[in-house]
């Protein structure tokens, strides 16, 4: 069992790796509401013996990730009589959380909860740092807020039914903190992943060490005012990924080859070396496969890339690496410099898997 103490701007919380499973038992016999996904609550409702009446079932899907379902949220814990002083639970994705977080933060101004993360990406990345980001109209993570559970509880026997797919999705993010977090952590990640070949147990430590870089940035800058910035890495073009192919790439791998694209910009304006660049792809790519690139529309990933809430009114402003293990937020004028780097990209890489 692992602890990391996870810092925020109200109040440092506890992170617990492993821990006793009638721990967790014990908790959602004594919690009001249990939040949970349904399709977790379908493969392990037998295991965590929730009573039926404190369930309220999520539907983990893109297009119920808005304002509305936060708000139905809400009012079945109304009509389960919970008040300001309780503390619920939550079981679930990325998905999941940025319902709950958001509900938790404006039911009665604020009520505590805990979260238990399922998915490898909501363990490795999400699950800490607080932050809520939901969908308005056509715009993607347009609402939110930073409101952080009062414990987080992590069993990686969780991950035991997620299809390949969330897995690897979930090690897209794994990579992006590692790196980002410095030459060290870059060369570990490369030797962790390719030891995970052949033994997948490694996994929950490289979940830790995701957990423990992030957490450094959380110290640093909790409400995404500066360093935290950096933590878009890969996601300005992974989001253009996702809604140019109508969310037919899932969320981790979109980053995971958005990654790759930041990696070749920098090495394209001189920021790394070629050698570095493909050490970074071959580490990128072992995590793809052929299917994850799915066929899109160049003019719409770009329209898609424009919306990104990073930018202003006349730049792209993209976190892009200024070194092997280091990255920061670049500004680039909205013309064809970056677009016609893009398109390289996407001729040299990218259409010959599709």
């Amino acid at each position: 069992m692992n602890k990391i103490d996870i810092f925020s701007d109200k109040e440092t919380y506890e992170l617990i790796i492993d821990t006793n499973f009638q721990d967790v038992l014990e908790l959602l016999e004594n919690t009001k509401a249990v939040i949970i996904d349904k399709n977790v609550f379908d493969l392990y409702n037998k295991e965590l013996k929730i009573e039926k009446d404190k369930i309220i079932l999520i539907e983990a899907l893109e297009d119920k990730k808005r304002p509305e379902y936060a708000l139905e949220i809400c009012e079945k814990l109304m009509h389960l009589n919970i008040k300001r002083k309780d503390t619920i639970v939550a079981i679930g994705g990325g998905i999941t959380q940025d319902l709950v977080t958001f509900a938790m933060s404006i039911l009665f101004r604020g009520i505590k909860w805990i979260w238990l993360p399922t998915t490898l990406l909501a363990q490795a990345d999400s699950c800490i740092g607080g932050k809520s980001s939901l969908n308005f109209k056509e715009w993607k993570n347009i609402i939110g807020n930073f409101y952080p559970p009062s414990k987080i509880f992590i069993f990686t026997k969780f991950l035991s039914t997620l299809k390949d797919d969330d897995i690897r999705s979930g090690i897209g993010e794994i990579l992006k903190v590692h790196l980002l977090s410095g030459k060290e952590s870059t060369n570990l990640i490369i030797q962790q992943l390719n030891e995970y070949k052949t033994n997948k147990s490694i996994l929950s430590t490289m979940i830790y060490n995701s957990l423990k870089f992030k957490n450094r940035i959380l110290e640093i800058d909790p409400l995404d005012q500066g360093e935290r910035l950096k933590m878009n890495y890969g996601h300005s073009f992974g989001h253009a990924l996702e809604s140019a192919t109508n969310f037919g790439i899932p969320h981790g791998i979109a980053v995971n080859i958005g990654l790759d694209i930041a990696n070749f910009i920098a090495y394209k304006i001189g920021n790394i070396k070629e050698n570095d660049f493909n050490t970074l792809h071959e580490l990128l790519f072992s995590n793809l496969k052929k299917e994850d690139f799915v066929n899109f529309n160049f003019e719409t990933f770009i329209k898609a890339l424009k919306k990104d809430k990073k930018n202003d009114s006349t730049n792209y402003n993209l976190v892009i690496p200024i070194n092997y293990g280091e990255v920061e937020l670049l500004s680039f004028r909205m013309d064809e410099q970056i677009e016609n780097l893009i398109q390289e990209y996407i001729e040299n890489f990218y259409k010959g898997k599709i």
